[in-house]
């Protein structure tokens, strides 16, 4: 598994801290691949960066790295991976072989959207060496007219944009355009597009560019006529949400705002339900009749005095830290490494030896254990363990080694009492129980300086724990399978261990803090056990390994459980700012805070990030989470441990796995109806009674806890973070997305008037794969 990573820092004394030591990372299962000559230490870009293609199309020159060892001398017989990012075309050969000089080398064929492509190279145990190509949109195909159709009033005005674009549907920019009119008496149009409504009838209005042209027909009424034509009017109550109806080439919506005195406020969200993060879809959203918003801010009312601190750095964005690239090397070296062993594995398995006698196991008796973190199945780093506390679940371990002013043996048997009675069966309980082939019968907590030694001195980052999966898999080969050598053969867990003189590393590490963090990491980690065992000795034929953004997002959703639980809260609670501040706040700083921080990276650009996307970034981590939680929530008090324990006990893994779990096109809805929640849920308590259960995540008000989550500085951040746009009339917006990226409009209709909302995709009905609606929120 991969090691919990987390920042350091000083935890302040009387308000919480949004991170128990800044940003928690969870990490995953390693190992490092064997090859031909010296190990590798570095891989240099040698030619083929930044370049520049058309969409679908090849770089004109190859890319090349050299792969090195620690003297700087090139490394021969090498495996290179040439990892082509989500959506930025494919690579060949995939990987490659280092030759004598150390050089591996491939060609690359860009995606087909236009804008920045990434690729790295990468090889096992070293840091990736990253290209970037420019991708450009390629010859023009097709004029995009907008607004696809036009209803006006005599008298009134309304703009024609053309937009030329490619066989992908790039946008071609840099062009000149001219407007006709085809039908003079009835309208008149400038150079700039803008048409005149002169008399009532049809009319239509030519946009033409590079030999390319598209018409836009115009129906004109009396002065004072509707915008919106034949689509019928809707007046929304509060919290009430529609999906815009199907036309010939677009969708359209016309709200009515009720009269009065106050303009009446929605919100589009438009999500993208494709499989695949790789899958991009388009939309061209265009309004007449809509102004901006009348509230400037998406935010509760912050009450006096009621904050919470954040740590330095929590809100600097979604970049990699060095510890996530960490994490993210370990992941890769997982991914190669063990999945050949599972055949193995399981023939282990199914021997009589897993119908052995259990081996007694005592306080003071002495076992040895292989702690290498960065190799699977060679080279172990034995270390020799004293038995500190046996539970009835676990096995308490301490590294004889390990600096003193650390646990007692006391304390050792309390931790091993928690995980008995809290956090195994809390665990469990959500999502199922793990496999069994230590011989002692329980799962190994090993508390050792080799976790310490992870973090380099004076680094911003800490590793914290982690759980390995080459530990469930036996190291005797059998019939010609291959094994892994230097696995302990247990369930089992390495931990950071206290140290509060820094003799590791010179890094400080205070019991209390430690104790915290750990049983955080445990409650994280146990779910990654859980699911690792069930999918390679439980649940039959299939894959070994669930991916990543979903094993992640239910460790952080185990994570959650331990906040409730220990808090005596349930997930049904709708908390607010006042729960789990004062009093509470050093639980919500230790158990649940680093979820809002992960989370916090998906609200500020929900249009680039994913619950699905394959990047392990923070952004992803906290949007499968909260959509997790949100998916749980809809099954009902009694049926959430159902849902999470069917997407442990799968043979299926990712989108396939939830949408099986879900049915049918359950998935594609539930991520529409999350959108939704995300807008809308606790706008407004009329807001959210209106909104109906099917669009509320009933465990957290994050409109509350967001605006009082306190920077570093002292100000608190007083919104909730969630990325919009505005939608004003006459003045078109093209969206892209990827799977699972959304984007919020809003807008607002003043009394007693009425407003159309069009959808598009280059000029045609909208992909499938995009679900809409429009909810009114005041």
């Amino acid at each position: 598994m991969r090691p919990l990573l987390l920042t350091r820092r000083r935890v302040p004394r009387v308000v919480a801290a949004f991170g128990v030591s800044s940003i928690l990372l969870s990490a995953c299962r390693a190992s490092e691949g064997t090859g031909p000559g010296a190990t590798p230490t570095a891989v240099v870009i040698q030619a083929g960066n930044q370049q520049t293609a058309v969409a679908g199309a090849a770089l004109p020159a190859a890319l090349s790295v050299l792969v090195t060892d620690k003297d700087n001398k090139p490394v021969s017989g090498r495996r290179v991976d040439w990892d082509v990012g989500v959506g930025s075309g494919t690579a060949n050969p995939s990987s490659s072989t280092t030759d004598s000089r150390g050089i591996a080398t491939t060609s690359w064929t860009v995606g087909i959207t236009a804008g920045t492509a990434r690729l790295s190279a990468q090889v096992n145990g070293v840091n990736p060496a990253p290209f970037i190509a420019t991708v450009l949109p390629g010859p023009a195909a097709s004029m995009v007219a907008i607004p696809e159709a036009g209803f006006l009033g005599v008298g009134d005005t309304l703009r024609v944009r053309g937009s030329l674009r490619d066989q992908f549907g790039n946008v071609i920019v840099g062009q000149s355009f001219s407007f006709t009119s085809l039908d003079e008496a009835r309208a008149s149009v400038d150079g700039a597009g803008l048409v005149t409504a002169l008399a009532p009838g049809a009319a239509r209005v030519v946009a033409a560019a590079s030999g390319r042209a598209d018409t836009v027909l115009f129906t004109i009424g009396a002065a004072g006529s509707s915008p919106c034509g034949p689509t019928a009017a809707r007046t929304l109550a509060v919290g009430e949400v529609v999906d815009p109806q199907a036309g010939t080439n677009s969708l359209a919506a016309c709200l009515e705002a009720p009269p009065g005195t106050l303009s009446a406020e929605f919100a589009l969200t438009v999500i993208s339900t494709a499989p695949s993060f790789g899958l991009t879809s388009v939309a061209d959203v265009f309004a007449v009749g809509t102004r901006a918003p009348t509230t400037a801010a998406l935010m509760a009312p912050l009450p006096t005095g009621n904050t919470i601190a954040m740590p330095p750095g929590t809100l600097l964005g979604n970049m990699p830290s060095p510890a996530e690239r960490f994490e993210q090397a370990l992941r890769l070296r997982e991914q190669q490494e063990l999945p050949p062993l599972a055949g193995v594995a399981q023939q282990w398995h199914q021997e009589p030896r897993a119908q052995a006698a259990l081996t007694p196991i005592r306080v003071g008796d002495d076992i040895r254990l292989n702690a290498n973190s960065s190799q699977a199945c060679s080279n172990a780093d034995t270390r020799t363990g004293r038995v500190a506390a046996v539970g009835t679940r676990a096995l308490v371990v301490s590294d004889k080694e390990n600096p003193a002013g650390g646990y007692t043996d006391a304390e050792f048997a309390s931790i091993a009492a928690t995980f008995d009675t809290l956090v195994f069966p809390m665990d469990t309980a959500a999502f199922g129980a793990p496999s069994n082939i230590s011989q002692y019968g329980r799962i190994i907590l090993f508390y050792t300086r080799a976790v310490n030694q992870l973090t380099p001195a004076n680094s911003n980052f800490t590793i914290g724990g982690f759980f390995f999966a080459r530990d469930l898999y036996p190291r005797t080969a059998r019939n010609s399978l291959p094994a892994c050598a230097t696995s302990n053969e247990q369930e089992m867990f390495y931990l950071l261990v206290p140290d509060p003189e820094g003799l590791v590393n010179g890094n400080r590490r205070a019991k209390d803090v430690v104790t915290r963090l750990n049983l955080n990491t445990i409650a994280h980690e146990l779910q990654h056990l859980i699911n690792a065992s069930r999918r390679l000795y439980v649940n039959g034929a299939g894959t070994t390994t669930e991916q990543v953004w979903l094993d992640e997002g239910l460790s952080h959703l185990a994570e959650e459980l331990l906040y409730l639980r220990i808090s005596g809260y349930s997930s049904r609670s709708n908390l607010v700012l006042s729960d789990v501040n004062g009093l509470r706040a050093e639980n919500f700083t230790t158990y649940a805070s680093q979820n809002f921080s992960r989370f916090y990276g998906f609200l500020i650009a929900p249009e680039t990030n994913s619950p699905y996307a394959p990047n392990d970034s923070l952004a992803t981590r906290g949007a499968i989470w909260n959509f997790l939680r949100f998916a749980a929530a809809r099954q009902g008090a009694n049926g959430e441990a159902t849902f999470l324990r069917q997407l442990v006990n799968s043979t299926t893994t990712g989108v396939a796995n939830l949408q099986q779990v879900l049915g049918g096109g359950g998935f594609a809805e539930y991520l529409r109806d999350w959108s939704v929640s995300l807008i809308a849920d606790d706008f407004s308590a009329a807001t959210t009674a209106g909104l109906g259960a099917r669009f509320v995540n009933p465990a957290w008000n994050f409109r509350s806890i967001f605006p009082g989550l306190r920077l570093s500085g002292g100000a608190a951040l007083g919104v909730y973070p969630i990325a919009t746009r505005t939608l004003n009339s006459n003045a078109p917006q093209r969206i892209v997305l990827a799977g699972g990226t959304s984007a919020y409009l809003r807008f607002s209709v003043p009394a007693g008037q009425r407003a159309l909302v069009q959808l598009s995709s280059n000029g045609a009905l909208p992909p499938a794969a995009l679900r809409y609606g429009i909810v009114r929120l005041r």
